[in-house]
C-alpha cells in the first residue's frame, strides 16, 4: 500500500517563502555587479593577500618592539631543585630540597637595551611604510585593469560600430547591384570587407570578457562576477608640474622613507654589536630556601642582594668582526637610499614624460576622429548619390576606425599614465596642491 504524505499548511507556507527566498537571491546573484574605480579599490584592500602580508609584518614587527621595551625591566625567576645525595663517610644518602627566587635588573648594558628599543621602533615604522606603499601598489594594479577592462570595452563596443556601418552600407550596395548601378566586385569587397568586421568584432568581445576576468582577480572576486559601468572613460585634467610632482615624491615617498629608516636602524645595529664589548652590570635580589628530608624545602631562609659585573675581555675577534659587518650594513643602507631616491625621481620623471606624450596623442586623436567621421559621412552620401567609388566608403570606414580606435587607446594610456605618476609620487589617493606646500 503507498504511503500518503499530508502537508499541513503552516509547512506549506514556509516552503513557499524559502522558494521565494531562494529565488530571489539567485536573481540577486545573477545581476551585474556596477562597479568604479573608487569601489574597485575598495574590494582589493579587503581582497589582496599582499596588504594582508604586510599586516601580518607590522603585527611581527610590534611584538618586536614589545620584546625590545621589555628587555630593560625587572627578569622574575623562580627554580626548584630536588636531589638525593650520598654521604660516603655515614654511607648514607639523604635528600636535599631548594627553592630560589630571583630578580635581576639591568643597571648598565652598555647601549644594548636603549639601541635594541631603537631597533625595534625604526623596524616598526618601516613596516608600517610597507603596508601604505602595498595599498598604493594595490591601487595602481587596479588602475590600470580596470582602464584596460574599459578600454577593451570601448574598442568592442567601435568594432560592433563599424559592423553596423558595414552592414548598412553592404545592403545600400547590394540594392544598387540588383538595380545594376554598380558592378559585382563592389559587392563582394564590401562583404569581405563586413566577414573581416565581424571577426574583429568577435576577438574585441572575447577581448573584453577577459579582460573583465583579469579585473576580477585584481579585486580578489570570482572571475566569473558580471561587471557593468556606467558612463565613459573618465578624463581628468592632470595640473602638476614635473618639477612639483618630483618634490612631493621626495618627501612622501614610503620607500625612500623606508630607506632612512634602514640606516637608523643599522646605525643602532652597530650599537648593539658594541655592547657586547663592554661590560654588562646587573642588580640582583635572590631569596634561597631549602632544608634536607623535608619537601619542598622551606626550613632554611637565605636572602642576598649582590651587584654583578661582567666584561668578556676576549671572545676570539668575534665581537670586532660582528661591530665591522655592521658597518657595512650601514654603508650598504646608505647606498640603498640613494639608489631609492634616483629610481624615485626616474620613475616620475618617466612617467611625467609618457603623461605629456599621451596628452598630446589623445588630443591629435580627438581631431582625427571628428575629421574622419566627416569624411565617412561625405564618402557615403557621394557613393549613394553615384559620383564616388566603393574604395572610397570602404578607406573612409578604416579611417573612422583607426581614428577612433587610436582615440580609445590614448585615453586609456593617459588614465594608467596618471595612476602611474601617483604612484610613483608615492601618494595612496590623488594628491592635491594643498599637500605640496
Amino acid at each position: 500500500m503507498a504511503k500518503r504524505y499530508v502537508f499541513s499548511f503552516p509547512v506549506f507556507l514556509i516552503f513557499c517563502i524559502a522558494l521565494a527566498v531562494f529565488g530571489a537571491a539567485r536573481e540577486a546573484f545573477s545581476q551585474p555587479l556596477a562597479i568604479d574605480l573608487g569601489k574597485a579599490v575598495e574590494l582589493a584592500f579587503g581582497n589582496d593577500k599582499s596588504i594582508m602580508a604586510a599586516e601580518s609584518d607590522i603585527a611581527m614587527a610590534n611584538e618586536g618592539r614589545r620584546q625590545a621595551r621589555g628587555s630593560r625591566g625587572v627578569t622574575l625567576a623562580v627554580e626548584h631543585d630536588t636531589a638525593r645525595i650520598n654521604q660516603q663517610r655515614e654511607n648514607a644518602g639523604v635528600n636535599v630540597f631548594q627553592n630560589v627566587i630571583s630578580a635581576t635588573y639591568p643597571i648598565y648594558t652598555g647601549g644594548l637595551i636603549t639601541a635594541s628599543i631603537a631597533a625595534s621602533e625604526h623596524e616598526l615604522r618601516s613596516k608600517t611604510l610597507s603596508l601604505e606603499r602595498a595599498y598604493q601598489d594595490v591601487r595602481l594594479s587596479v588602475a590600470i585593469a580596470f582602464f584596460s577592462m574599459l578600454r577593451a570595452e570601448d574598442m568592442a563596443k567601435l568594432a560592433g560600430e563599424s559592423v553596423e556601418r558595414l552592414e548598412a552600407h553592404v545592403r545600400n550596395v547590394s540594392a544598387q547591384y540588383r538595380n545594376g548601378r554598380v558592378n559585382r566586385a563592389d559587392l563582394m569587397r564590401s562583404e569581405v570587407e563586413l566577414i573581416n568586421a565581424k571577426q574583429t568584432m568577435s576577438k574585441a568581445v572575447n577581448d573584453y570578457k577577459i579582460a573583465m576576468k583579469s579585473f576580477n582577480n585584481v579585486m580578489g572576486l570570482p572571475i566569473d562576477t558580471e561587471l557593468v559601468h556606467e558612463g565613459e572613460m573618465p578624463y581628468s585634467e592632470f595640473h602638476y608640474a614635473l618639477d612639483e610632482c618630483v618634490e612631493y615624491a621626495l618627501s612622501h615617498h614610503p620607500n625612500l622613507a623606508i630607506a632612512e629608516l634602514m640606516k637608523k636602524k643599522a646605525e643602532a645595529g652597530i650599537v648593539i654589536e658594541q655592547s657586547k664589548a663592554r661590560p654588562v652590570v646587573n642588580l640582583t635580589a635572590k631569596q634561597t630556601l631549602n632544608s634536607q628530608q623535608n619537601w619542598p624545602g622551606t626550613e632554611q631562609d637565605n636572602l642576598q642582594i649582590s651587584i654583578q659585573a661582567v666584561y668578556t675581555f676576549s671572545d676570539g675577534g668575534v665581537t670586532a668582526s660582528r661591530i665591522r659587518s655592521s658597518r657595512e650594513e650601514l654603508k650598504k643602507a646608505g647606498y640603498s637610499y640613494e639608489l631609492a631616491r634616483d629610481k624615485i625621481i626616474l620613475d616620475v620623471t618617466q612617467y611625467f614624460m609618457t603623461m605629456e606624450e599621451t596628452k598630446s596623442r589623445l588630443e591629435s586623436a580627438a581631431t582625427a576622429v571628428d575629421m574622419s567621421r566627416e569624411a565617412y559621412r561625405i564618402a557615403l552620401a557621394r557613393y549613394r548619390e553615384g559620383v564616388g567609388t566603393n574604395l572610397d566608403v570602404l578607406d573612409a570606414q578604416d579611417a573612422l576606425n583607426q581614428s577612433s580606435s587610436n582615440h580609445t587607446l590614448a585615453l586609456c594610456d593617459y588614465n594608467i599614465a596618471v595612476a602611474q605618476i601617483e604612484n610613483a609620487v608615492g601618494a595612496a589617493l590623488p594628491f592635491d596642491r594643498r599637500q605640496l606646500r
